[in-house]
């Protein structure tokens, strides 16, 4: 029974300590297993970091011009964008875990600025490109809408339609049927004014004037709904159009009545002196308005131009124009029916601006007799460029003598010292004593180093100071081309060769300095002198291994005297 017992304790004590084994064996399995799942970890890196925080910080920037934002609410939305702009840089966060938190973001910042709103700003506008049409009772007519997108943002699925009224002094035109709504399933996103005309999209319907329609300009409104950035916005769309009733006395506006009826300053065109305005130049802008209506005078009349605002930091914005004068304001006394006004100021474009248009806008504020404080707005662009500049190392050249037919290494660097990119940039040499010997470097970016490698072979001997010109040429955005010189030291000869029946003795080889004089070139020299020494060791050989036969035979003779 003892040993029964013990045998018993002994199999208790092997089970424990197997068991005990197994589960640190388990512990140290699930151990290796969690480091490996965190040692595979795929964090995002530095650089998606930036990228998303741009995303981001576009996504603000936007936000801030698309609403009229107050102050109580920038500075709500700074404390979310500045904690979030923190959190993305410092946290350790996978791809898309930090692509959901951007968008998680982007949402409480939209939440914020659409609070209070009456919905989604306006973007979509009526081109003014497209005059007031004018129509006649009894006749048929086309109304256009030029549609176009102020947004930074695509605009999509619109939908455009007819607002009817049985009032003719609100809806000029029959009604017949029910007007069918007009789509247009994209209107581009523009980065200026000028881009976004380019890509206005226009729409139109045929409408029959009423017989009885009163003689006037009519204010046609057109609802419209549209998505922007995921949401569905509507919003109604405004044209005119001048009408003539049968009956001149019956006006839509009657004459005790005129103050209700607005004349309309628009923007006809503009220039600039110099043609071309350059960053951080000084130049005259001339924006010409007319007066559309036929019959109202508009007086007191005051301009304000506003430049588009640069730099994404909302405590390091400026103006991308700024005028001399310090007031950006002008002023005329009236402008008569029909008539035109050309307003000029002196402004300064800021010497950092990139090279692309610069939307600058025009508000107009004007009176009548009977109306004041009327308002108008219109937009400009003004196109600014950058001058190109660049700089070069000096040049290297190997060697810097050549003769005909032999090649010569040329080596520099061409630098882009300007804030505009140099295109087809290539080299080539000017010169009757070498070869173009043409290297094509490309696009050179601004603060970026191209590295010319040329090989240049002599065609002609030197009859000058042994001076190559380089020529570096490049062009604009506009494909205009710009050569810049430089000057290398490079000497070409002609290799001549003595005539082959020369002596070959004497006094061929009495100098390197008579050589030279005589026109044999020094290696030819150095080359026959070997010649000559080898023959003459060959000729010493020859002669010592016959002596030495002789003189062995000598010795055999007289061995065989002694013999004898």
């Amino acid at each position: 029974m003892r040993k029964l017992k013990q045998l018993l304790l002994i199999i208790f004590t092997v089970v424990f300590l197997c068991g005990n084994a197994l589960t640190v064996w388990a512990d140290e399995t699930d151990n290796k297993d969690t480091n490996s799942n965190e040692s595979t970890i795929d964090y995002a890196s530095d650089e998606w970091k930036e990228h998303i925080r741009g995303e981001l910080n576009r996504y603000y920037t936007d936000l801030k011009t698309r609403y009229n934002l107050t102050d109580e609410k920038i500075k709500r939305m700074d404390k979310v964008y500045n904690s979030a702009m923190t959190y993305m840089q410092n946290a350790g966060l996978t791809l898309s875990e930090l692509t959901g938190y951007e968008k998680e973001v982007e949402g409480y910042l939209l939440e914020i600025a659409k609070e209070n709103t009456t919905g989604t700003e306006k973007f979509l506008m009526l081109s003014n490109e497209v005059p007031i049409s004018d129509a006649k009772y009894g006749e048929q007519t086309f109304v256009v809408l030029s549609l176009i997108n102020l947004g930074k943002t695509d605009i999509t699925d619109v939908v455009v339609t007819p607002t009817v009224s049985n009032d003719r002094a609100k809806w000029p035109f029959d009604i017949q049927q029910a007007y069918d709504a007009q789509t247009v399933q994209i209107i581009q996103a523009a980065d200026n004014t000028v881009d976004a005309y380019n890509r206005r999209m226009d729409i139109g319907w045929y409408f029959n004037v009423r017989k009885d329609v009163m003689t006037g300009c009519y204010p046609l409104t057109f609802h419209a709904t549209y998505y922007q950035s995921g949401a569905l916005v509507e919003t109604d769309i405004v044209t005119y159009i001048n009408i003539k009733g049968s009956n001149p006395s019956d006006t839509l506006i009657k004459d005790e009545d005129k103050q209700d009826s607005n004349p309309r300053i628009i923007v006809t065109g503009f220039t600039t002196n110099p043609d071309t305005v350059y960053a951080g130049s000084t130049f005259m802008l001339t924006v010409s308005v007319k007066n559309t209506s036929s019959e109202t005078t508009v007086k007191n009349v005051l301009f304000n131009l506003e430049a588009t605002v640069e730099g994404n930091d909302t405590t390091a914005t400026y103006a991308a124009f700024l005028p001399t004068s310090g007031s950006s304001s002008v002023y005329t006394n009236s402008i008569a029916p029909g008539a035109t006004y050309d307003m000029s100021i002196e402004m300064e474009a800021k010497s950092d601006l990139a090279q692309k248009p610069y939307v600058l806008t025009v508000n107009m504020k004007y009176d009548t007799d009977d109306q004041v404080n009327i308002s108008d707005t219109a937009h400009v662009s003004v196109p600014i460029k950058q001058e190109s500049k660049l700089d070069t190392s000096s040049a290297e050249v190997m060697p810097e003598s050549i003769a005909v037919g032999e090649q010569s290494n040329v080596m520099f660097d061409v630098y882009n010292t300007g804030k505009t990119t140099l295109y087809n940039v290539k080299v080539s040499y000017k010169s009757d004593t070498v070869d173009e010997g043409l290297t094509y470097l490309g696009n050179i970016a601004p603060g970026q180093t191209g590295n010319v490698d040329s090989m240049v072979t002599g065609i002609a001997p030197d009859m000058g100071e042994g001076i190559v010109k380089a020529v570096i040429i490049y062009e604009d955005e506009a494909g205009n081309e710009t050569q810049v010189e430089k000057d290398l030291n490079l000497y070409v000869y002609e290799m001549t060769f003595d005539d082959p029946g020369m002596d070959m003795g004497g006094e061929m080889f009495e100098g390197e300095e008579e050589g030279a004089q005589k026109g044999l070139p020094i290696v030819a020299i150095i080359i026959i002198i070997i010649v000559v020494v080898a023959v003459i060791v060959i000729v010493a050989v020859v002669i010592a291994k016959k002596k030495k036969a002789k003189r062995q035979k000598e010795d055999i003779d007289l061995l065989d005297e002694d013999n004898e």
